[in-house]
């Protein structure tokens, strides 16, 4: 990513996170999307105890959603905002958050599952090689499974502000460059959908 793509993307959600404050509005989601997006998430199998990568975390939300279920897990959050992670630091002083540049920093840690939810809906120039690039990046790093969500190119109605991922696209790209273990879900929400990435048969739902 570009040094002007990163800056805007930070000044985006600074400004979102002015108007809307500690709101799924701020990371740009409804409130009940958001939810819809997390409940989504937990289709990649049980994952309580383990331990976590919330890639793009923003504020915290998904450690929110997970507490409020009552699924314990060992939590980690990047984000490339500074603003978000502070404010996701003081809301959660006992868990680990982190301003992480994917193109910059560098990962010190294995994690069982890494999720990606939403991360790549922001519409900036070279973004589908940066999605690639970016799961080929963390699935070194992930011992069971990878989640990714995004919005789906089949849309026929889209938003110029946005960027559409094309599911069937990314599904070939997984299965030949990351593991033979994926399976896509285009049915929870309309034009939306997500991708699971496990590191061998066993780790996918029973």
């Amino acid at each position: 990513m570009d040094e002007l793509s990163r800056e805007y993307i930070v000044s985006f959600f600074n400004r979102n996170l002015m108007l809307h404050g500690d709101r799924p509005e701020a990371v740009r989601w409804s409130a009940q999307g958001q939810l819809r997006h997390y409940q989504g998430l937990l289709d990649i199998g049980r994952i309580e105890g383990a331990k976590i990568l919330d890639f793009g975390c923003g504020k915290g939300d998904l450690l929110q959603f997970l507490r409020e279920k009552g699924i314990a897990v060992d939590y980690t959050g990047y984000d490339i905002n500074e603003k978000l992670i502070a404010l996701a630091q003081k809301k959660f002083p006992s868990d680990r958050f982190r301003v992480f540049d994917m193109d910059k920093d560098t990962i010190e840690e294995q994690f069982d599952y890494i999720f990606l939810c939403g991360v790549f809906n922001l519409r900036i120039s070279g973004l589908d090689e940066t999605i690639r690039e970016t799961l080929v990046r963390l699935f070194q790093y992930c011992r069971k499974g990878l989640a990714f969500n995004a919005l789906s190119a089949l849309d026929p109605q889209k938003d110029f502000e946005l960027h559409y991922t094309a599911p069937d696209e990314l599904f070939t790209f997984a299965v030949r460059n990351l593991s033979p273990y994926v399976s896509l879900r285009h049915d929870r929400m309309y034009y939306d959908f997500t991708m699971f990435v496990y590191r061998d048969a066993l780790n996918g739902p029973c």
